[in-house]
């Protein structure tokens, strides 16, 4: 379904970040080639290997490491990207991200793609609802960023919109992004 798709995926330090491992699987299933950049907050979650493993390509998570191949890694990444999904997006990365803030490998890619940029927001409910981290989904919005987010209804019967949304809610929006681009 997706075969010919770069999906760059941008895992951050959010508590769910495991849950990226399994959004790299289902979308390497649906023959997508997949690579990985971690912030170091993410390592402290899940290690690269697990990514290395899912996507069958290096992980960057390091952004002056030595690239396995020369090139600019932020530069070749947001090429070759036909879609960037970061994924738990924390409020720190959509901060950074609206702002222009560009001070690692994950920042400074979606600062220098062209692709369609989607955030998958994950933070404590009361950052989310904080007037800076909405003007900043706003910015992002305005930007031409897209904003996947899923109604969840807690056992206290609260709705909220700042956890990640399932796996596979995500799986179909990246998936009718990039299908709608090519029409």
């Amino acid at each position: 379904m997706l075969k010919g798709k770069n999906v760059v995926v941008g895992v951050t330090g959010g508590s769910p970040a495991y849950k990226a491992a399994d959004i790299v699987s289902k979308l390497v299933a649906l023959h997508a080639n997949v690579d990985v950049i971690m912030t170091n907050s993410a390592t402290k979650f899940i290690t690269p290997l697990t990514f290395r493993n899912a996507s069958g390509n290096p992980v960057v998570d390091d952004q002056f490491a030595n690239p396995v191949v020369w090139n600019k890694e932020h530069k070749k990444l947001s090429d070759k990207a036909d879609l960037l999904l970061i994924a738990p997006a924390t409020a720190n990365i959509i901060g950074k991200a609206a702002n222009g803030i560009a001070d690692d490998m994950l920042s400074t890619t979606i600062l220098s793609t062209e692709a369609i940029t989607v955030f998958a927001p994950h933070m404590n409910p009361k950052m989310y609802q904080k007037a800076v981290v909405q003007r900043n989904l706003k910015t992002l919005r305005d930007d031409g960023c897209q904003i996947i987010q899923q109604e969840k209804i807690m056992p206290s019967g609260k709705t909220l919109y700042s956890l990640l949304a399932d796996v596979d809610f995500i799986i179909q929006e990246v998936t009718r992004l990039l299908m709608a681009e090519d029409r």
